[in-house]
């Protein structure tokens, strides 16, 4: 059984082909990106598979379950949106206790503060108050806290800087959790992906192990072109 499977997705948007039968999968413990320019399906396809849009179109399964039954999918899975929405007033250590208390975590204490002390997050800082980098990082933090088998992470470096995606990239192999990755940057997949699906269009057009990197980057320039 894949950690994530995805066949024949299908996602109109009026007339858009937001997706063109995407067929892609994720084995178990590896780390997969999904690499393509912007407006190819990255962020759609990620959506479909936390449950935020429907496909019109195809089956996409985590871990063996349908994305139709959210509920018993995000049991499983952390989630990184491309924007995370936080709430702006509370600081960062009640945002983790609030995630924690939400999924009936218990003993969550410990893990909270190696989350903030990994990330070099002030505990008593408000959301409001944070840089676009330190709130992805926190938005991390919040995906990672139930330590969960399946991570789902759509463009989550994108305004890291490079120590942070350091300490980013070492936290998922430490918790050796299946991650899917959504990326326009080529730098980003290197010597940390396993496997790269390459997608324009809503279509997977390539597909490669990540120490095949100069056919990866053949593939890729063409898409971009």
């Amino acid at each position: 059984m894949f950690a994530v499977e995805v066949i024949d997705l299908k996602k109109n948007f009026g007339k858009t082909k937001a997706l063109d039968g995407l067929t892609f999968r994720v084995k178990r413990g590896e780390v997969y990106a999904l690499l393509g320019p912007n407006g190819a399906g990255k962020s759609t396809t990620l959506k479909i598979l936390v449950g935020l849009l429907k496909p019109d179109g195809g089956v996409a399964k985590i871990d063996g379950v349908n994305v139709k039954n959210r509920a018993e999918v995000m049991k499983k899975v952390g989630y990184i949106p491309e924007e995370p929405i936080l709430f702006p007033y509370l600081t960062a250590k009640e945002v983790l206790i609030y995630s924690a208390k939400l999924r009936g975590l218990k003993d969550y204490e410990d893990r909270i503060e190696h989350l903030l002390d990994v990330f070099s997050l002030e505990e008593d800082k408000i959301v409001a108050g944070m840089s676009k980098g330190m709130v992805q990082k926190l938005a991390a933090c919040v995906a990672f806290l139930h330590e969960p088998e399946i991570l789902i992470m759509d463009e989550p470096m994108a305004n890291m800087d490079p120590e942070s995606q350091h300490v980013f990239k070492k936290e998922i192999r430490r918790m050796k959790a299946t991650a899917l990755i959504s990326t326009h940057q080529l730098s980003e997949v290197e010597k940390f992906c396993d496997r790269v699906g390459v997608i324009s269009k809503g279509k997977l057009v390539a597909e490669v192990d990540i120490n095949e990197i100069d056919e990866l980057e053949r593939f890729f320039l063409e898409v971009v072109k």
